[in-house]
């Protein structure tokens, strides 16, 4: 490069890359249109390439163009955690933890992990925020959370991810079922029973369709819930049993419910992630040892 991109110029590329729209780009950073397309335009100069392919009046980023913006992510995050981290320091404010968790997980690890956290960091706030696995690894991609608490397969270990737990399926049923005292149980011990199940979309409703179709059952749920705590109301309202992650151990009984492993269950990995550059990062091997699975 010619010379290096200015904070402005990085915001606004990354407002059209994720709008789509050099106008809506502009308002988000305050520019008028104009402003907007002039400062593109001075940018491609100054960097000796084309960012961008125009085709009326649209605009398509580039090869080298769309190689620029991983770089321009990481560099916002870090600019921003930066921000967040001096406007506390100079108003001497108490730090501020952004956490996303899925249900399970947030109504089960996350409560004594923080408790425990906050032992060590005295006057943190903390926010917590439920959501899909989906949807909390894209707010920890954008820096918008500090970390994320997500199922998925399990992956490889990597920057910005520490490995909690494995998790197995389970099956959660009244006290007093016919299969309530079993140790473990197989697939065919469920079939032909109305079961509630997490929708596919859901690492553990995936997992669930993956273990009944691989035993030559259909997936095919009596009611396809998208909370843990909705499928234990069904369960316990005589819809049949439940099929969840293994964290329903913790959970189940709070509806006089109880958890029984399923042999042969897929494995699904419990995540903490985070952002490398984020200022909190420090923190990541502490939080991740106090979620510890038992």
């Amino acid at each position: 490069m010619k010379s290096s991109m200015k904070q402005r110029e990085m915001q606004l590329l990354w407002e059209v890359h994720r709008t789509g729209s050099v106008t809506l780009a502009a308002e988000l950073v305050a520019m008028s249109q104009p402003a907007a397309s002039a400062l593109l335009r001075d940018l491609e100069e100054r960097l000796g390439f084309a960012i961008f392919q125009r085709e009326k009046r649209r605009l398509r980023f580039t090869l080298k163009g769309a190689a620029l913006l991983p770089d321009i992510a990481n560099a916002l995050a870090a600019l921003d955690s930066l921000s967040r981290l001096t406007a506390a320091l100079r108003a001497d404010a108490p730090q501020r933890l952004v956490i996303g968790s899925v249900a399970s997980a947030a109504a089960t690890l996350l409560p004594p992990a923080l408790r425990r956290l906050r032992e060590s960091a005295p006057g943190m706030e903390i926010s917590v925020r439920t959501a899909m696995s989906v949807e909390i690894e894209r707010l920890v991609s954008e820096s918008r959370i500090d970390f994320g608490l997500v199922v998925r397969d399990p992956s490889p270990p990597g920057p910005g991810q520490l490995h909690v737990a494995a998790l197995t399926l389970c099956c959660v049923v009244p006290v007093g079922h016919r299969l309530s005292r079993r140790k473990a149980l197989d697939m065919v011990d469920i079939e032909g029973l109305p079961f509630v199940s997490l929708g596919r979309q859901f690492t553990v409703g995936s997992a669930t369709a993956r273990l009944l179709e691989g035993a030559g059952l259909s997936y095919a749920p009596a009611v396809e819930v998208m909370h843990y705590s909705t499928a234990c109301a069904f369960v316990r309202d005589g819809w049949g049993v439940a099929i969840l992650d293994s964290l329903s151990r913790q959970y189940a009984p709070d509806f006089g419910l109880v958890s029984v492993p399923i042999r042969q269950s897929p494995e699904m990995a419990l995540e903490l992630l985070w952002s490398p550059l984020n200022s909190r990062s420090a923190m990541a091997t502490d939080l991740a040892l106090f979620l510890a699975y038992p």
